[in-house]
């Protein structure tokens, strides 16, 4: 159990340092760029990070389950795990103008997308990392990642406060993903040497993807149905719509780190505990939701008193309406905690199958409302569209499967939490 927190410790620790350093940073980019370069730029980077579900194809826990349960093949996953990397990183980078060309031909955003896609060619290198999390040493990767971000956020200071182009701007996030990708490669083969470019095993290979196929179809629904209101509103509402939209779900989305870094690190223990005690399984699962869903209702209640302050001290008059965003979609965040606790369940149960329907039946619902309502209430109707979706997608499909009701148990017993003995847990082994 110590070793569990511990490595949450570093995760959070290491999205804690990004997200407010780059919270900072991000401060004076959004009054650098305004609220019609920052549309832009979130416009580009939401289409980015969508095809970039298409990189991992949903491998991530796969490959961390392969390297707990399968040390002796950590090579030959390695091996493919690069080559899948690297084939959809081509394929997401080459789409991404494909992309642009289609949504918005006469507007000329090919540099940007070009600098900000650029890292998806890279991310093939950074695959080892799986290895570390596997191992609960995510810390060598945390010191890493955190040197190259406070380094590049220092020159990111340095553009604005010079009053460079834009561009120069733009090119340190290109910068940023590439030598982090490089540097983790580079430290993981200092003491293995072990190169990446091997003959491949196709059955492994194939494994992956077979394995994984559910999970990028659910990942990618959910970055869809996360990042398709940002796309629908640079489309229909403008740029400057969109940019004054972004700042408000920027600090909503501000948190994420923290269900997905206490998830991350429950998980290796979680597998044991399936298979050696299903009463301390159940336990542990039971302590996990309980953490989430109560950090982010203290966090969205809190939300409600500062939020116009908060907005309108770092970011002036031309993003007041972000603070009415931020209170909305703030709410979302209870389902995005518990859908993040939940993974865990789907991927131990051997249940993908269900994660691409939970996350269309998501999508579905987004799509439908901001359709409706963003021509009818604007970027305001984009917040509560998110806010349903959220929770259709992480809760209400629960409802409908027999197989998902155990987890549907578990969201239940938040509100139980007086029935969580921490202390017993401790000597869970």
């Amino acid at each position: 159990m110590k070793l569990i927190f511990q490595n949450s410790i570093w995760l959070i620790a290491d999205k804690l340092l990004k997200l407010s350093v780059g919270l900072f940073v991000s401060i004076w980019i959004v009054r650098y760029l305004g609220p019609e370069w920052f549309g832009k730029f979130n416009y580009i980077n939401a289409i980015i990070v969508l095809l970039g579900t298409l990189i991992t194809f949903g491998s991530e826990g796969i490959l961390v389950r392969m390297f707990v349960s399968e040390v002796e093949k950590q090579e030959e996953i390695l091996s493919a795990s690069f080559s899948i990397f690297l084939v959809f990183g081509f394929v997401s980078f080459i789409l991404s103008f494909f992309v642009i060309w289609i949504l918005r031909p006469t507007d000329d955003l090919y540099l940007l997308t070009f600098l900000l896609s650029l890292p998806s060619l890279f991310k093939c290198f950074s695959v080892v990392r799986y290895i570390y999390e596997a191992k609960l040493e995510v810390r060598y990767i945390v010191w890493i990642e955190n040197f190259i971000f406070l380094v590049i956020s220092g020159i990111r200071i340095l553009i604005i406060f010079l009053n460079l182009s834009f561009n120069f701007l733009f090119l340190t996030f290109a910068l940023e993903g590439i030598i982090t990708s490089l540097s983790i490669y580079y430290f993981y083969n200092r003491k293995k040497s072990f190169s990446l470019f091997q003959v491949l095993n196709s059955e492994r290979v194939r494994k992956i993807l077979n394995d994984s196929f559910p999970l990028f179809i659910a990942g990618l629904a959910i970055i869809v149905y996360m990042k398709i209101d940002q796309i629908m509103i640079g489309s229909m509402l403008g740029d400057s719509e969109l940019g004054i939209y972004s700042v408000g779900v920027r600090w909503s989305e501000f948190w994420y780190f923290i269900p997905i870094g206490l998830s991350s690190s429950f998980f290796p223990d979680l597998i044991k505990l399936k298979n050696e005690s299903a009463s301390n399984y159940e336990k542990r699962f039971k302590l996990l939701h309980v953490i989430v869903f109560w950090i982010a209702i203290f966090g969205a209640v809190g939300i409600q008193f500062f939020s116009e302050t908060l907005i309108l001290f770092l970011y002036g008059d031309l993003f007041y309406s972000s603070s009415s965003i931020l209170k909305i979609h703030i709410w979302s965040g209870i389902f995005v905690f518990l859908g993040v606790a939940g993974g865990n369940f789907f991927l131990i149960e051997n249940l993908q199958k269900y994660t691409i329907w939970k996350s269309l039946f998501g999508l579905f619902v987004n799509i439908i409302l901001n359709y409706v309502w963003i021509p009818k209430y604007g970027i305001t109707g984009a917040a509560i569209a998110t806010l349903i979706s959220q929770f259709c997608a992480s809760t209400l499909f629960l409802v409908f499967f027999k197989e998902l009701r155990p987890l549907l148990k578990l969201q239940f017993s938040v509100f139980f939490v007086w029935n969580i003995n921490i202390t017993s847990l401790k000597s869970i082994k």
